[in-house]
């Protein structure tokens, strides 16, 4: 089972004709799905490894 952000990944491939590089050079910004083209949600940005911040924390 994909997730929704590969699954979005994967249309692009698509409609990119299978070129990854079409992807990231994608003219279509009117898209609703641009903004997630490079498999990565844009509204999570910031959002991280809690527990990586915590340990990193701890060793300061």
């Amino acid at each position: 089972m994909n997730t929704p952000i590969r699954s979005i990944r994967e249309k692009c491939l698509e409609c990119s004709n299978g070129q990854p590089s079409e992807i990231r050079d994608c003219l279509i910004p009117g898209c609703p799905i641009y903004p997630f083209r490079m498999g990565k949600n844009p509204n999570r940005k910031g959002i991280g490894n809690m527990k990586g911040r915590f340990n990193q924390k701890l060793q300061t």
